[in-house]
C-alpha cells in the first residue's frame, strides 16, 4: 500500500508537468482521479479489511481463551462432579455409621435395661431363695415333728392292735371261767385333779371352710389349741374322762385309753393344722408377688387334703372306739353272767337237761356276736395298716 501511494505520488507529479500540454492530459486527469478514487477506495476497504481481520483475530483469540477457559471450566467441572460423588459417598457413609451409633446406643440402653432387670430378677431370686430355704427349715422342723408324733401314734396303734389280739386270743381261746376275768392291772391311784371353776363347753374346732382360702373359725381354733395344750382340765371332755374314769377305774380297758390318747393327740394335730391353715390365710391374704401366692396356694391346698386326710382318719378312729366299747361291754356283760351259773350248777349237783332251741338260739347269737368280733378284728388291722399307709402319704 505504501509502494502504491508513492507512484501514485510520482505520477501526479508528472501529471502536474504534463498539465499544460493538451486536452489528452485532461482526460488522463480524469482518470488519474478516478484512479485516486479507486485507489482511495480500495485503501478504505483494505483498511476495512484489516480492521475486520484485526476484529477476527481478536474474536479468534478470544474464542480461544473462550475455548481454553471453557475446557478448563470443563474440567474443573468434572473435579467438582467428582468432588461431590466423593462428598457424597462420605455423607452416606456418616449416615450409615450415625445410624449404626445409634442403633448400638439402642443395644446397649436394651442391654442395660436388661441387665438391670436381669440383676433385679436375680436378686428377688435370691430373696425368693432365701425364703424358700426358710420355709424348707420351718417345714423339715415340722415334718421331723411330724414324724414323730406319726411314730408316737404308730406305736400306740401297735399297741391297741396287740391288745385286741390278746383279748380276741383270751376271749375265743379260753374255755374255762378263767377266760371271762379280766386281767387287772394294779395301778397306782390317780392324783386328784384340781377342782376348777364352772367352764363352758369348749369343743373341738377343726376349722370349717366355706372355701379353699377361708377359715371361719380359725381365730378361735389358735385360742382353743393353747388352752389344750397347756391346760387340759379346762376342756370339758378330759374333765368327764377324769371324772368317769373315777367310780369305775378296777373295769377300765387301757386299749380304750390308749385310743382316747390316740384320738386326742389326732386332734391336736388337726387343730395344729387348722391354725396353719389360718396363718396360711393370712399370708396369702398379705402376699404381692403372684408367684409367691401360688405357691402359698398349693401349700393351702396340700394342708387341706392332708386336713380331709386327718379327718377321715378321726371318724373311722371314733367309730373303731365305739365299736370296741361295745365289745367290752358284750365281754363284761358275758363274763359277769357265766359265774353265776357256773356255781349255780356245782350248788344243785343236777346235769344239765338236754338243749331247748331257746339255747340252740342263744348258741346262734353267740355265734352272730363271735362272727361280729373277726368282723371287728378285720377293721382293726384294715385301719392299723390305714393309719401306715396314711403315715407314707404324709411324707411324701
Amino acid at each position: 500500500i505504501i509502494k502504491h501511494s508513492r507512484l501514485v505520488h510520482l505520477y501526479l507529479v508528472c501529471l502536474c508537468i504534463v498539465v499544460y500540454s493538451s486536452s489528452a492530459v485532461v482526460d488522463a486527469l480524469k482518470t488519474l482521479q478516478e484512479k485516486i478514487r479507486r485507489l482511495e477506495l480500495e485503501r478504505m476497504q483494505a483498511e476495512q479489511s484489516y480492521q475486520q481481520f484485526s476484529h477476527d483475530f481478536v474474536l479468534c483469540f478470544i474464542m480461544t481463551e473462550l475455548d481454553s477457559k471453557l475446557q478448563s471450566a470443563e474440567a474443573r467441572c468434572k473435579v467438582l462432579e467428582k468432588q461431590l460423588d466423593y462428598m457424597r459417598k462420605m455423607v452416606e457413609n456418616a449416615k450409615k455409621e450415625r445410624s449404626a451409633l445409634m442403633e448400638n446406643q439402642v443395644a446397649q440402653n436394651t442391654t442395660n435395661q436388661k441387665n438391670a432387670y436381669c440383676q433385679k430378677f436375680i436378686i428377688s431370686g435370691c430373696v425368693a431363695a432365701i425364703n424358700f430355704q426358710m420355709k424348707l427349715s420351718i417345714l423339715e422342723q415340722k415334718l421331723l415333728k411330724e414324724e414323730h408324733e406319726r411314730k408316737l401314734v404308730q406305736e400306740k396303734a401297735e399297741e391297741v392292735s396287740q391288745f385286741l389280739d390278746c383279748t380276741y386270743r383270751d376271749f375265743f381261746g379260753c374255755s374255762s371261767d378263767e377266760s371271762c376275768l379280766l386281767p387287772q392291772k394294779t395301778s397306782k391311784p390317780a392324783e386328784l385333779l384340781p377342782k376348777s371353776p364352772m367352764h363352758k363347753k369348749m369343743p373341738f374346732v377343726a376349722g370349717t371352710s366355706t372355701s379353699p382360702s377361708h377359715s371361719v373359725h380359725a381365730n378361735v381354733q389358735s385360742i382353743l389349741h393353747m388352752m389344750k395344750h397347756h391346760q387340759p382340765q379346762l376342756c370339758q371332755r378330759v374333765s368327764a374322762l377324769h371324772r368317769s374314769e373315777k367310780p369305775n377305774r378296777l373295769h377300765v380297758d387301757p386299749s380304750l385309753s390308749s385310743l382316747a390318747d390316740l384320738l386326742l393327740a389326732l386332734q391336736d394335730e388337726l387343730g395344729q393344722m387348722s391354725f396353719e391353715h389360718q396363718e396360711l390365710v393370712r399370708q396369702i391374704d398379705g402376699a404381692q408377688n403372684p408367684e409367691q401366692r401360688q405357691d402359698l396356694q398349693r401349700e393351702l391346698e396340700l394342708l387341706v387334703t392332708r386336713m380331709e386326710d386327718k379327718g377321715s382318719q378321726i371318724t373311722k378312729l371314733r367309730k373303731h372306739q365305739r365299736m370296741v366299747c361295745d365289745l367290752q361291754i358284750q365281754k363284761l356283760a358275758q363274763c359277769r353272767s357265766s359265774p353265776e351259773e357256773h356255781t349255780a350248777k356245782k350248788l344243785s349237783g343236777i346235769k344239765p337237761p338236754a338243749p331247748s332251741p331257746v339255747k340252740t338260739e342263744k348258741k346262734g347269737r353267740t355265734d352272730r356276736t363271735t362272727q361280729k368280733n373277726l368282723q371287728l378284728l378285720r377293721e382293726t388291722q384294715k385301719f392299723r395298716n390305714g393309719l401306715k399307709q396314711d403315715d407314707l402319704s404324709w411324707e411324701t
